[in-house]
């Protein structure tokens, strides 16, 4: 398919230059004709939509794994040489190892579909002169495009005409506050997030009217522009799969080595083929835990569920680990840190200077005395008459129902809300009787004069009011109110309070001046055009779009976690640091640390000084490739990175991190596809949860993982020394493939899904490149490892030299003593420095279940004569039992009391 018709630099441009460009009739719009032409050669306006992984992917994605290659080799081996049995065993294995992992990321697909807005967006376009509503993918550049409140842009588009036109540009450039757009041309280069003349696919109309010409569409839009850098991004691989296969990897040599002595060793001796390919198969049963990837997959799951039931849905069962792992988290401020939307923050009144609102309880509340202050009161009134937006509540305050809400929505520009919501908690009897009030006349905002007013008749006389951008409402005020009672205004006066407008501006406030007069006539004539003149200025407030109120913690719990968590915004460095400052981002310390600029990022990484970084808290003005940039600079500095986001504007990012998190509610569909968590309440305290879920399953992996390895290196040490000493083989291929399917899964899955320490957000992150196996488990292995196959080696050969029993006899000694010890074991992956009786292991009912669910399947497969003769197993005496049982529990008891002793042990 052909490149779509486009504009370069269009906002450079004048309508008829882009026009031309194109080209496009400005004033009767496309011909159908001509429409369905270019729909035809450049396709429809729609972004490439991510690939849905096939079941067929999802399946060879967990058979992807050494370890199932290599009983993969084990198990043709065995059918090769007729052990049927056992090479039927290991294929079952394999198969409920790939059901269950597929299983687990087949359902968290089902549910990222269930969050797809399934929706078309419609659009009113011009065609032939006449305005037509369609399908919005059937937009083409050249179209002249129809907007007003409540629109979704469907395409890029240079505006042509603008009427009191504000949008939200949040998914696209994360600036909270609604955008002024106008159709100027503009001279010099500018970042996308200043480019007023220019509406942008998927951001939405706030207020005012547009008519304007798509210049772009599909991926040739802003949007899908940051579509194609998520596509460039290649996915991180999870520090779990990474460190799984570092593991299996060492595993694997292990056993070639050890399989290429004993062959060699085997064929000098001049032993049997078979035998020797016998012991091979055991050697390789013995040393892969076959039960890993299905436990692996089995306690992620259970993460999974677990955080699912706490508002966050896991992409891919890596993903819970790596929440684990995460060293640094980026976070967008719209919707994440903040509720993206505008609310009433202070108030600066002349009588009172500073007062901020308290949002702590039920209502909205200010620390003075309502009855005495004039100067509040007038200003709240101002706040509800020069208004034109509406809360959309029934009129009658007792209709509730859901049809009442329905026909009556909130309407009008996020400012405009936010005052009239103040109001209606704050004062609901002030609010209610202005609401009954008649309006007179009504002078509407515009860019020029940056204020507007209106005129209500208010018993005997008309009270006129006027809001706007501090500097016009002070231009336009002679008098300023001070108890309840207007006095002359200096102008020196006046340049104070463009000081404190400043102040507050540089605070990150979205600021407007207040101001009114009363008079005894309505104007009329040329004075009706402009009667905000000669007023009584009662203050200014200041907006703002509040933190979450859960966030400060959140980010206190991250900060004792040893977690750096950076604000990265397209929002505007007074703002940015704002938010920083209330969400304690920066800590009492750091509260110096500059905000960084988008354009001074681009500066540094251009002079190679991006060590400076790493102490940065909050970057503003950042587009979607500097986020980039700035993700990949810290992974190359080892950090762990996860990615908070909602917008367009963060789906690169998301995809580059270690791990991205994108919100639920507000995300777009983008964000939320190419991410690897979705938080479904949108809350930043989610992370957190994850985060210690993450920890607390990558302790529960370490440990079964140690108890697996541990017990499998007895077997193999154990086979060693008998193989070699006696060119005989203490355990049957089928046993060892029994006894490791009950102890891998169920004691190890037991130790998988414990609730772990409760204390480990407390704890700093581990480092991310330490291995799942530190060196020190690695030693805990290995003794853990010798004592266990020492216990068994000595009853086999007791019973061998001392009572010298049958072959069939050791055998099953040394099967039953394994089986015991092993099941015992499990106890011995309590930390050292919790108490003997009372610790993660102890108080884990499912490992007291899998214990006695184990012990009771070895004595059923005793005592049940088809299975003892698939087992091989023989009747035994009482001194048999004596032996087993003080082989069993001996290798537990000596861990036990080491541990008293030696706290790490």
């Amino acid at each position: 398919m052909e490149q779509r018709l486009n504009s370069t630099n269009a906002y450079r441009k004048t309508v008829e230059e882009v026009a031309g460009d194109l080209p496009a009739d400005i004033r009767r719009g496309l011909s159908k004709k001509e429409a369905q032409k270019r729909l035809k050669q450049y396709g429809p306006n729609k972004l490439k939509e991510a690939k849905e992984k096939s079941l067929w992917h999802l399946i060879l994605s967990q058979i992807n794994n050494p370890v199932i290659y290599l009983l993969f080799a084990a198990a043709v081996l065995a059918l090769i040489f007729g052990d049927f049995a056992e090479g039927i065993a290991i294929f079952i294995v394999l198969v409920v190892n790939t059901i269950i992992g597929f299983w687990m990321e087949f359902q968290a697909q089902k549910s990222m579909n269930a969050l797809k807005n399934l929706d078309k967006a419609r659009a009113l376009v011009l065609r032939s002169s006449e305005e037509i509503d369609i399908d919005a993918e059937n937009i083409t550049s050249g179209d002249i495009i129809k907007l007003e409140a409540g629109d979704l842009v469907p395409a890029d588009a240079r505006i042509i005409e603008a009427v009191e036109l504000k949008v939200d540009e949040s998914p696209l450039t994360g600036e909270s506050v609604p955008v002024e757009k106008n159709s100027e041309v503009i001279e010099e280069e500018l970042q996308v997030a200043d480019r007023k003349n220019i509406l942008y696919k998927g951001t939405a109309v706030t207020s005012g009217t547009a008519t304007a010409l798509v210049f772009a569409t599909g991926m040739d839009t802003e949007v899908g522009n940051i579509s194609s850098l998520v596509e460039e991004q290649d996915r991180e691989d999870t520090p779990l799969n990474m460190k799984l296969n570092r593991l299996t990897k060492k595993l694997i040599w292990v056993i070639l080595v050890m399989a290429a002595a004993f062959f060699l060793f085997g064929w000098l001796a001049g032993e049997e083929l078979y035998q020797l390919v016998q012991t091979s198969i055991a050697w390789s049963i013995a040393a892969i835990p076959e039960g890993l990837p299905i436990v692996a997959s089995i306690a992620l799951a259970r993460g999974m569920v677990r955080l699912s039931k706490k508002h966050v849905l896991i992409k891919s069962l890596g993903a819970v680990e790596t929440l684990g792992e995460t060293t640094v988290i980026f976070t967008d401020k719209t919707g994440t840190l903040t509720k993206n939307e505008l609310t009433v923050h202070s108030f600066y009144l002349p009588d009172d200077g500073l007062l901020k609102v308290d949002r702590q309880g039920h209502k909205p509340t200010l620390d003075i005395d309502l009855q005495q202050k004039n100067n509040l009161n007038e200003l709240l009134k101002i706040s509800v008459l020069a208004n034109d937006a509406s809360l959309g509540k029934p009129e009658n305050s007792e209709e509730k129902t859901e049809a009442a809400e329905e026909k009556k929505p909130a309407k009008g520009d996020p400012l405009e809300l936010a005052l009239l919501d103040f109001v209606s908690n704050f004062k609901p009897g002030l609010y209610k009787q202005l609401q009954e009030l008649p309006r007179e006349l009504h002078d509407p905002f515009d860019s020029e004069s940056m204020v507007m007013g209106t005129i209500y008749k208010e018993n005997d006389h008309f009270y006129i009011a006027g809001k706007g951008s501090a500097d016009a409402i002070l231009s336009r005020s002679t008098q300023i109110l001070r108890q309840g009672k207007p006095e002359g205004f200096a102008e020196d006066e006046k340049e104070n309070w463009k000081q404190r407008n400043h102040d507050l501006a540089a605070d990150g406030l979205r600021v407007l001046g207040f101001a009114f007069k009363t008079s005894q006539k309505c104007p009329a004539g040329e004075e009706a055009e402009d009667f905000l003149h000669d007023l009584n200025f009662v203050g200014l407030l200041g907006f703002m779009d509040p933190p979450r109120k859960e966030v400060a913690t959140a980010i206190e719990t991250c900060k004792a976690a040893g977690i750096k968590v950076i604000m990265v915004t397209g929002d505007h460095p007074a703002t940015a640091a704002n938010v920083g400052r209330e969400v304690k981002i920066f800590s009492e310390e750091e509260h110096h640390n500059p905000v960084v600029h988008g354009k001074d990022l681009h500066k540094q990484f251009e002079e190679n000084s991006q060590d400076e970084l790493m102490g940065i808290r909050v970057f503003s003005r950042v587009d979607p490739e500097q986020k980039l940039r700035l993700i990949s600079h810290f992974q190359d500095m080892g950090e762990i990175v996860g990615m908070t986001g909602d917008g367009v504007n963060d789906a690169p990012a998301l995809k580059k991190a270690n791990i991205g998190i994108a919100m639920g509610k507000r995300g777009t569909q983008v964000a939320q596809e190419v991410a690897d968590v979705v938080l479904k309440d949108d809350s930043f305290s989610s992370i957190v949860k994850a985060v210690e879920q993450g920890r607390i399953i990558f302790g529960n992996i370490r440990r079964f993982v140690l108890y697996q390895l541990s017990y499998h290196l007895a077997e193999i040490i154990l086979i060693a020394l008998i193989s070699f000493s006696l060119f005989t083989l203490p355990i049957l291929p089928l046993q060892l493939l029994f006894l490791n399917l009950l102890s891998d899964v169920f004691p190890a899955l037991a130790l998988g899904i414990g609730e772990g320490n409760p204390n480990v957000m407390k704890l700093p992150p581990k480092d991310p490149k330490e291995p799942i196996i530190s060196r020190w488990n690695w030693v805990q292995i290995g003794i853990y490892g010798l004592l266990i196959a020492a216990s068994v080696t000595g009853a086999y050969f007791y019973s061998h030299f001392v009572w010298e029993e049958t072959e069939e006899v050791n055998n099953n000694i040394a099967f039953l003593s394994l089986a015991f010890a092993q099941f015992l074991h499990v106890l011995n992956m309590r930390e050292g420095k919790e108490p003997l009786f009372n610790n993660q292991v102890t108080r884990n009912k499912y490992v007291w279940m899998a214990v006695g669910f184990c012990v009771a399947v070895v004595l059923l497969a005793y005592f049940i004569p088809v299975v003892a003769g698939v087992l091989s197993l023989q009747p035994l005496q009482v001194n048999h039992w004596v032996l087993i049982a003080s082989a069993g529990i001996l290798p537990t008891f000596i861990i036990q009391v080491t541990k008293i002793f030696f706290k790490d042990f």
